[in-house]
């Protein structure tokens, strides 16, 4: 079991987990992509030790990849039946708890870019603090998940009057 399932209420369930989108690290492919090239430049030059760049360049490169790796797996976004949790950390972690009862809306943004790689801007407004989660991967069915619940939320709510 995981850190989410072991601190779980009562009676509470997860009903969706969402990631990371891919796209969030096209940023550091870029970077990666330049850091290759003038790698490459430099073994076009002839400039003497042109070995040790490359070397450098490749384990900059596999260094860059297993910590994007490691972000991507290591940042969860749990909806469960009662609360929106964040997870994010490969050694320290930082969890964020918001209790969907409080949740008054919640809004997707996407770019040209985000529609056609599907990922998004989430935002949850609670009152009048605007919580932010970007590179979401399916934001839609993320909105649709929190719907569902807080729906679930108002009529368990109507019920108890």
């Amino acid at each position: 079991m995981g850190f989410i399932e072991n601190n779980l209420t009562s009676n509470e369930v997860i009903v969706h987990k969402g990631y990371l989108h891919w796209f969030t690290f096209v940023k550091g492919i870029f970077a990666i992509i330049l850091i290759w090239a003038a790698a490459m430049a430099v073994c076009y030059y002839n400039v003497p030790e042109t070995w040790i760049y490359v070397l450098l360049t490749v384990l900059a490169i596999v260094a860059a990849l297993i910590y994007v790796s490691l972000v991507r797996t290591n940042t969860e976004y749990f909806i469960t039946n009662k609360r929106l949790i964040v997870k994010k950390g490969i050694i320290q972690r930082n969890t964020t708890e918001l209790r969907l009862a409080k949740c008054e809306g919640v809004m997707v943004e996407q770019s040209m870019m985000g529609r056609l790689f599907n990922y998004g801007t989430i935002k949850i407004t609670t009152g009048e603090v605007v919580n932010t989660y970007r590179f979401i991967a399916n934001p839609i069915r993320f909105r649709t998940m929190i719907n569902e619940n807080l729906d679930s939320l108002s009529v368990d709510k109507d019920d108890v009057r």
